[in-house]
Protein backbone atom coordinates (compact mmCIF):
# COMPACT_ATOMS: atom_id res chain seq x y z
CA UNK A 1 0.00 0.00 0.00
CA UNK A 2 1.25 3.39 -0.88
CA UNK A 3 2.11 5.76 2.28
CA UNK A 4 -0.59 7.95 1.86
CA UNK A 5 1.10 10.42 4.50
CA UNK A 6 3.27 11.77 1.37
CA UNK A 7 0.67 12.94 -0.47
CA UNK A 8 1.58 16.60 -2.12
CA UNK A 9 -0.22 19.16 -0.46
CA UNK A 10 -1.34 21.79 -2.95
CA UNK A 11 0.55 24.99 -1.30
CA UNK A 12 4.16 24.78 0.66
CA UNK A 13 3.67 26.33 4.39
CA UNK A 14 7.55 26.90 4.15
CA UNK A 15 9.90 28.55 4.66
CA UNK A 16 8.12 29.38 8.06
CA UNK A 17 9.45 31.29 11.44
CA UNK A 18 7.65 31.00 14.55
CA UNK A 19 9.23 32.15 17.71
CA UNK A 20 11.75 33.70 15.96
CA UNK A 21 12.85 29.99 14.56
CA UNK A 22 12.33 29.56 11.17
CA UNK A 23 12.12 26.18 9.48
CA UNK A 24 13.63 26.64 5.62
CA UNK A 25 12.43 25.80 2.70
CA UNK A 26 12.28 22.00 1.56
CA UNK A 27 13.04 21.06 4.83
CA UNK A 28 12.51 17.27 5.51
CA UNK A 29 13.40 16.83 8.81
CA UNK A 30 13.96 18.90 11.77
CA UNK A 31 16.78 17.34 14.90
CA UNK A 32 16.92 18.77 18.00
CA UNK A 33 19.24 18.00 20.41
CA UNK A 34 20.10 18.89 24.26
CA UNK A 35 22.79 17.58 26.54
CA UNK A 36 21.60 17.33 29.82
CA UNK A 37 23.02 16.50 32.94
CA UNK A 38 22.66 15.06 36.75
CA UNK A 39 21.71 17.87 39.03
CA UNK A 40 22.91 16.17 42.15
CA UNK A 41 26.22 16.11 42.89
CA UNK A 42 26.53 12.00 42.78
CA UNK A 43 25.78 12.12 39.50
CA UNK A 44 24.61 8.85 39.52
CA UNK A 45 20.96 8.23 37.07
CA UNK A 46 18.15 5.97 37.43
CA UNK A 47 17.40 4.74 33.81
CA UNK A 48 14.09 3.52 32.82
CA UNK A 49 13.67 0.42 33.78
CA UNK A 50 11.38 -2.77 32.09
CA UNK A 51 9.46 -5.95 33.72
CA UNK A 52 11.83 -8.65 33.27
CA UNK A 53 13.98 -6.53 31.42
CA UNK A 54 15.07 -4.02 33.97
CA UNK A 55 17.46 -1.03 32.17
CA UNK A 56 18.16 -0.78 28.28
CA UNK A 57 21.98 -1.56 27.88
CA UNK A 58 23.44 -1.49 24.37
CA UNK A 59 26.86 -1.36 22.35
CA UNK A 60 26.99 1.97 19.90
CA UNK A 61 27.01 0.77 16.32
CA UNK A 62 29.55 3.25 15.71
CA UNK A 63 31.79 2.24 18.25
CA UNK A 64 32.33 5.44 19.25
CA UNK A 65 30.94 5.55 23.10
CA UNK A 66 30.74 2.42 24.38
CA UNK A 67 27.75 1.31 25.97
CA UNK A 68 24.73 3.07 25.65
CA UNK A 69 21.31 3.24 27.72
CA UNK A 70 17.76 4.21 27.05
CA UNK A 71 17.17 6.86 29.59
CA UNK A 72 13.45 7.40 28.31
CA UNK A 73 11.70 5.59 25.95
CA UNK A 74 10.06 7.04 22.81
CA UNK A 75 6.79 6.09 24.07
CA UNK A 76 7.58 7.59 27.12
CA UNK A 77 8.78 10.73 25.97
CA UNK A 78 5.48 10.68 23.71
CA UNK A 79 3.37 10.94 27.20
CA UNK A 80 5.75 13.84 28.41
CA UNK A 81 5.92 15.88 25.23
CA UNK A 82 1.37 15.62 25.39
CA UNK A 83 1.92 16.39 29.00
CA UNK A 84 3.12 19.59 28.74
CA UNK A 85 -0.07 20.95 27.01
CA UNK A 86 -1.92 20.54 29.48
CA UNK A 87 -3.57 22.83 32.32
CA UNK A 88 -4.75 19.57 33.86
CA UNK A 89 -3.29 16.73 33.46
CA UNK A 90 -6.04 14.66 34.94
CA UNK A 91 -8.90 15.60 32.75
CA UNK A 92 -6.65 16.80 29.89
CA UNK A 93 -7.59 20.33 29.46
CA UNK A 94 -5.26 22.33 28.01
CA UNK A 95 -3.31 25.46 28.01
CA UNK A 96 -5.29 28.90 27.11
CA UNK A 97 -1.89 28.67 24.20
CA UNK A 98 -3.91 25.66 22.36
CA UNK A 99 -7.54 28.01 23.08
CA UNK A 100 -9.58 27.06 19.83
CA UNK A 101 -7.50 23.67 19.36
CA UNK A 102 -9.77 21.18 19.38
CA UNK A 103 -9.89 17.77 20.87
CA UNK A 104 -12.90 15.26 22.22
CA UNK A 105 -13.85 15.03 25.99
CA UNK A 106 -16.47 12.12 27.35
CA UNK A 107 -18.75 13.28 29.73
CA UNK A 108 -21.97 10.89 31.54
CA UNK A 109 -24.15 13.83 32.73
CA UNK A 110 -21.45 16.26 34.03
CA UNK A 111 -19.20 13.99 35.08
CA UNK A 112 -15.90 13.98 33.27
CA UNK A 113 -14.96 10.41 32.27
CA UNK A 114 -11.97 10.58 29.62
CA UNK A 115 -10.75 12.77 26.87
CA UNK A 116 -8.84 12.13 23.19
CA UNK A 117 -5.90 13.95 24.84
CA UNK A 118 -5.23 11.16 27.76
CA UNK A 119 -6.50 8.23 26.39
CA UNK A 120 -4.51 5.66 25.67
CA UNK A 121 -5.64 5.46 21.78
CA UNK A 122 -6.83 9.12 21.66
CA UNK A 123 -9.79 10.13 19.56
CA UNK A 124 -9.60 6.33 18.15
CA UNK A 125 -10.48 4.37 21.55
CA UNK A 126 -13.33 2.01 21.79
CA UNK A 127 -15.14 3.76 24.63
CA UNK A 128 -15.10 7.30 22.81
CA UNK A 129 -16.09 5.56 19.18
CA UNK A 130 -19.92 5.15 21.35
CA UNK A 131 -19.94 8.82 22.36
CA UNK A 132 -22.54 10.76 20.65
CA UNK A 133 -22.46 14.20 19.31
CA UNK A 134 -23.80 17.18 16.95
CA UNK A 135 -21.05 16.64 14.54
CA UNK A 136 -22.22 19.16 11.90
CA UNK A 137 -25.13 20.87 13.29
CA UNK A 138 -27.40 17.67 12.43
CA UNK A 139 -28.63 15.09 14.40
CA UNK A 140 -26.57 13.76 16.75
CA UNK A 141 -24.91 10.43 16.21
CA UNK A 142 -21.47 8.61 17.41
CA UNK A 143 -18.61 9.14 16.90
CA UNK A 144 -18.01 5.89 14.83
CA UNK A 145 -20.72 6.71 12.83
CA UNK A 146 -19.67 10.07 11.56
CA UNK A 147 -16.38 9.32 11.30
CA UNK A 148 -17.94 6.28 8.99
CA UNK A 149 -19.60 8.62 7.07
CA UNK A 150 -17.18 10.96 6.42
CA UNK A 151 -14.62 8.78 4.94
CA UNK A 152 -17.68 6.48 3.07
CA UNK A 153 -16.86 3.30 4.91
CA UNK A 154 -19.19 0.53 4.89
CA UNK A 155 -21.60 0.71 7.63
CA UNK A 156 -19.89 -2.53 9.37
CA UNK A 157 -16.98 -0.42 8.71
CA UNK A 158 -14.53 -3.06 6.97
CA UNK A 159 -14.22 -1.48 3.33
CA UNK A 160 -13.59 1.90 2.08
CA UNK A 161 -12.76 3.02 -1.22
CA UNK A 162 -8.70 4.11 -0.99
CA UNK A 163 -9.41 7.13 -2.92
CA UNK A 164 -10.90 8.26 0.22
CA UNK A 165 -7.97 7.83 2.47
CA UNK A 166 -6.55 11.28 2.61
CA UNK A 167 -9.69 12.45 3.99
CA UNK A 168 -8.60 10.55 7.27
CA UNK A 169 -6.40 13.62 7.67
CA UNK A 170 -8.51 16.66 7.85
CA UNK A 171 -11.01 14.35 9.26
CA UNK A 172 -8.58 13.74 12.53
CA UNK A 173 -7.05 17.31 12.33
CA UNK A 174 -10.78 18.65 12.96
CA UNK A 175 -11.69 16.41 15.38
CA UNK A 176 -8.39 15.95 17.97
CA UNK A 177 -5.54 17.76 15.94
CA UNK A 178 -2.51 17.02 18.00
CA UNK A 179 -3.24 13.25 17.00
CA UNK A 180 -1.47 14.19 14.22
CA UNK A 181 1.72 14.88 15.53
CA UNK A 182 1.47 12.07 17.80
CA UNK A 183 0.56 9.03 15.53
CA UNK A 184 -2.93 7.64 15.90
CA UNK A 185 -4.66 4.10 14.63
CA UNK A 186 -8.48 4.00 14.09
CA UNK A 187 -9.28 0.32 14.67
CA UNK A 188 -12.08 -0.16 17.02
CA UNK A 189 -15.61 -2.35 17.25
CA UNK A 190 -17.17 -0.38 14.87
CA UNK A 191 -14.62 0.26 12.02
CA UNK A 192 -11.69 -2.66 11.09
CA UNK A 193 -11.03 -1.15 8.36
CA UNK A 194 -6.66 -1.33 7.82
CA UNK A 195 -4.94 1.64 6.64
CA UNK A 196 -6.46 4.26 8.77
CA UNK A 197 -3.40 5.15 10.71
CA UNK A 198 -0.30 7.66 10.67
CA UNK A 199 3.25 7.00 12.56
CA UNK A 200 4.55 9.72 14.98
CA UNK A 201 5.60 12.84 13.46
CA UNK A 202 7.07 13.57 16.76
CA UNK A 203 9.47 11.59 18.33
CA UNK A 204 11.88 11.79 20.66
CA UNK A 205 14.37 9.87 23.40
CA UNK A 206 16.54 10.35 26.11
CA UNK A 207 20.29 8.39 25.67
CA UNK A 208 22.88 8.23 27.52
CA UNK A 209 26.28 7.39 25.92
CA UNK A 210 29.40 5.80 27.64
CA UNK A 211 27.61 4.51 30.54
CA UNK A 212 28.70 2.36 33.83
CA UNK A 213 26.50 -0.01 35.53
CA UNK A 214 26.27 0.78 39.27
CA UNK A 215 24.20 -1.22 41.17
CA UNK A 216 22.88 0.64 44.48
CA UNK A 217 21.66 -1.50 47.66
CA UNK A 218 18.13 -0.49 49.08
CA UNK A 219 16.28 -2.13 51.76
CA UNK A 220 12.40 -1.85 52.52
CA UNK A 221 11.24 -2.02 56.36
CA UNK A 222 8.08 -3.15 57.93
CA UNK A 223 9.05 -3.36 61.45
CA UNK A 224 6.74 -1.68 63.77
CA UNK A 225 4.56 -0.60 61.28
CA UNK A 226 2.15 -3.33 60.25
CA UNK A 227 1.75 -6.80 61.48
CA UNK A 228 4.10 -8.68 58.73
CA UNK A 229 6.37 -11.28 57.89
CA UNK A 230 8.53 -10.09 55.52
CA UNK A 231 10.50 -7.65 58.27
CA UNK A 232 13.36 -6.06 56.30
CA UNK A 233 14.16 -7.00 52.20
CA UNK A 234 17.27 -6.18 50.99
CA UNK A 235 17.41 -5.34 46.91
CA UNK A 236 19.16 -3.89 44.54
CA UNK A 237 18.47 -0.72 42.47
CA UNK A 238 20.25 -0.31 39.12
CA UNK A 239 21.51 2.79 38.19
CA UNK A 240 24.49 4.69 35.58
CA UNK A 241 27.14 7.18 35.35
CA UNK A 242 27.67 8.32 32.04
CA UNK A 243 29.82 10.44 30.28
CA UNK A 244 27.01 12.07 28.71
CA UNK A 245 23.30 12.37 28.11
CA UNK A 246 21.22 13.31 25.61
CA UNK A 247 17.26 14.73 24.66
CA UNK A 248 17.11 13.95 21.06
CA UNK A 249 14.10 15.60 19.33
CA UNK A 250 12.99 14.76 15.38
CA UNK A 251 10.04 16.16 14.01
CA UNK A 252 9.11 14.84 10.57
CA UNK A 253 8.79 17.96 8.63
CA UNK A 254 8.43 16.76 5.33
CA UNK A 255 5.01 14.55 6.86
CA UNK A 256 3.13 17.26 8.55
CA UNK A 257 3.71 19.80 5.61
CA UNK A 258 2.56 17.13 2.84
CA UNK A 259 -0.30 15.45 4.17
CA UNK A 260 -3.73 16.72 3.49
CA UNK A 261 -5.77 18.85 5.63
CA UNK A 262 -8.92 20.54 3.93
CA UNK A 263 -11.83 18.19 2.65
CA UNK A 264 -12.29 18.03 -1.31
CA UNK A 265 -15.28 20.35 -1.30
CA UNK A 266 -13.30 22.86 0.77
CA UNK A 267 -9.89 23.74 -1.04
CA UNK A 268 -9.08 26.30 0.40
CA UNK A 269 -5.01 26.96 0.22
CA UNK A 270 -5.11 29.36 2.73
CA UNK A 271 -6.83 27.70 4.90
CA UNK A 272 -4.80 24.42 4.03
CA UNK A 273 -1.55 25.97 4.99
CA UNK A 274 -2.86 27.67 8.03
CA UNK A 275 -3.57 24.18 9.12
CA UNK A 276 0.16 23.05 8.32
CA UNK A 277 2.25 25.84 10.14
CA UNK A 278 -0.31 25.60 13.05
CA UNK A 279 1.14 21.82 12.83
CA UNK A 280 4.42 22.37 12.46
CA UNK A 281 4.12 25.56 15.40
CA UNK A 282 2.87 22.50 17.86
CA UNK A 283 5.46 20.36 17.31
CA UNK A 284 8.15 23.03 17.94
CA UNK A 285 6.03 24.12 21.09
CA UNK A 286 5.79 20.77 22.48
CA UNK A 287 9.71 20.51 22.54
CA UNK A 288 10.27 23.78 23.82
CA UNK A 289 8.07 23.38 27.00
CA UNK A 290 9.35 19.99 27.46
CA UNK A 291 13.25 21.35 27.52
CA UNK A 292 12.48 24.44 29.55
CA UNK A 293 11.99 22.04 32.44
CA UNK A 294 15.51 21.45 32.66
CA UNK A 295 16.12 24.87 32.63
CA UNK A 296 16.49 24.81 36.63
CA UNK A 297 16.19 20.90 37.15
CA UNK A 298 13.56 18.34 36.17
CA UNK A 299 12.77 14.94 37.69
CA UNK A 300 11.99 11.90 35.30
CA UNK A 301 12.02 10.01 37.98
CA UNK A 302 12.68 9.54 41.83
CA UNK A 303 16.82 9.27 41.37
CA UNK A 304 16.71 10.86 37.70
CA UNK A 305 16.72 14.65 38.08
CA UNK A 306 18.48 15.78 35.46
CA UNK A 307 19.12 19.95 33.60
CA UNK A 308 20.55 21.71 30.71
CA UNK A 309 23.90 21.76 30.24
CA UNK A 310 24.58 23.54 26.80
CA UNK A 311 21.99 25.14 24.52
CA UNK A 312 20.14 22.82 22.62
CA UNK A 313 21.66 22.43 19.15
CA UNK A 314 18.90 22.75 15.96
CA UNK A 315 19.61 20.95 12.37
CA UNK A 316 17.44 21.65 9.46
CA UNK A 317 18.17 18.20 7.22
CA UNK A 318 16.71 20.12 3.74
CA UNK A 319 17.00 19.46 0.12
CA UNK A 320 19.21 22.49 -0.16
CA UNK A 321 22.89 22.28 2.58
CA UNK A 322 21.39 21.60 6.01
CA UNK A 323 21.01 24.69 8.14
CA UNK A 324 22.42 24.08 12.24
CA UNK A 325 21.82 26.64 14.52
CA UNK A 326 21.28 26.58 18.59
CA UNK A 327 17.56 25.82 19.16
CA UNK A 328 16.42 29.66 21.02
CA UNK A 329 13.34 27.48 23.90
CA UNK A 330 12.46 30.49 25.70
CA UNK A 331 11.77 32.80 22.54
CA UNK A 332 9.40 29.59 21.07
CA UNK A 333 7.27 28.50 24.23
CA UNK A 334 6.34 32.29 24.49
CA UNK A 335 5.29 32.74 20.89
CA UNK A 336 1.52 32.61 20.09
CA UNK A 337 -0.55 30.53 18.39
CA UNK A 338 -3.22 32.11 18.39
CA UNK A 339 -3.56 34.22 14.74
CA UNK A 340 -2.76 30.34 13.64
CA UNK A 341 -5.52 28.89 15.09
CA UNK A 342 -7.85 31.45 14.23
CA UNK A 343 -6.62 30.74 10.50
CA UNK A 344 -6.94 27.35 10.88
CA UNK A 345 -10.92 27.64 10.40
CA UNK A 346 -12.21 25.67 13.00
CA UNK A 347 -15.59 24.63 13.24
CA UNK A 348 -17.20 25.98 16.88
CA UNK A 349 -17.54 24.11 20.52
CA UNK A 350 -14.93 21.78 19.15
CA UNK A 351 -12.34 22.72 21.81
CA UNK A 352 -13.53 20.53 23.27
CA UNK A 353 -16.04 18.88 21.71
CA UNK A 354 -18.16 17.07 24.26
CA UNK A 355 -19.52 13.30 23.54
CA UNK A 356 -22.51 12.21 25.74
CA UNK A 357 -22.65 8.80 26.81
Amino acid sequence: MPNNTQQLAPSTPLPFTFGGFTIPDKCRRILITAELEPSNDGALVQPTGFPDLGPVFYPDPSGKNGLLCLVESEASMANRLEEVCFSNKYIGDLQNVFLGVPYLQAKKGEEFVTASTIDGHRFASDFLVKGKAKFENDEEKTLGDFIIRKLGLSDDGKKMPLANLPNMFPLVFELDTMSLIHGFQISNEKISFVGLRMPRALTASVVAFDCTRVAVPGVKFNIGQVESDSGQAIFQKPRIVAKKIEARFSIDIGMLSSIKLVFPDTQDSAVESARHRLLLSIALWKVAAFLDLFAVEHSLRSECKLKLKNEPQFKAECDTPSVSTLFNYGAIKKASLKELISAANFAENRAPLVLKF
